[in-house]
């Protein structure tokens, strides 16, 4: 561009010169970084996102004295062994039948963890169910539902040493991902990642 048309441009303020691009991309970049943060804070609260790094859970099923420990998400995506041992640890140990576990309900145990804070592992009281296990916990007077997200691979039944039912409800129902509801009788916390509700 000739000096005459860069004067002409600044005399009608409509030059900012190279200070002025870099005020006005330095502007933009700091305006974009507050609304992705601020875009970050209001989603944080409904969904879980971590594109990068790893994902640990640990379980422990008091039936079968099973343990699990491990990564079970890393680079982006689900580690297929690990989902394997989850599946394993959380099957119908009743019928010894096996099912894919819903990946949400597992990722869901990880941010209750998270949430509370806790090194400890999950107890996993009742995981993935066949319909012939829950037609013998309706008959011991267990009161399962009949159309239970636990038939679906969707729902656990969970409690976590040294957390009290109430702390593990409310951690549950803060990320409004299914069903939730407290069994003080027995203490455990039903959670799914089903149709939202809570008991």
């Amino acid at each position: 561009m000739s000096k005459n048309a860069v004067a002409r441009l600044a005399a009608e303020g409509m030059w900012e010169g190279e200070a002025g691009v870099a005020h006005r991309v330095a502007r933009r970049a700091l305006l974009g970084a507050a609304a992705g943060a601020v875009l970050a804070a209001a989603v944080g609260g409904t969904a879980f996102a971590e594109p990068r790094g790893d994902r640990k859970l640990a379980l422990y099923n008091p039936n079968t004295d099973e343990r699990f420990d491990d990564v079970y998400w890393c680079d982006g995506r689900y580690v297929p062994s690990s989902l394997h041992r989850v599946d394993w640890l959380m099957r119908d140990y009743h019928q010894d039948k096996v099912v894919p576990i819903d990946p949400q309900l597992i990722d869901l145990l990880h941010r209750i963890r998270l949430k509370l804070g806790t090194s400890r592992p999950v107890h996993i009281l009742s995981g993935y169910r066949t319909a012939a296990t829950n037609r013998l916990l309706r008959v011991e007077g267990w009161g399962p539902a009949a159309h239970s997200e636990h038939l679906l691979a969707k729902a656990a039944d969970i409690s976590i040493e040294g957390v009290s039912l109430a702390h593990l409800r409310h951690a549950a129902l803060s990320f409004r991902a299914g069903g939730v509801g407290a069994y003080s009788r027995w203490q455990f916390v039903h959670v799914d990642v089903g149709p939202v509700r809570s008991w």
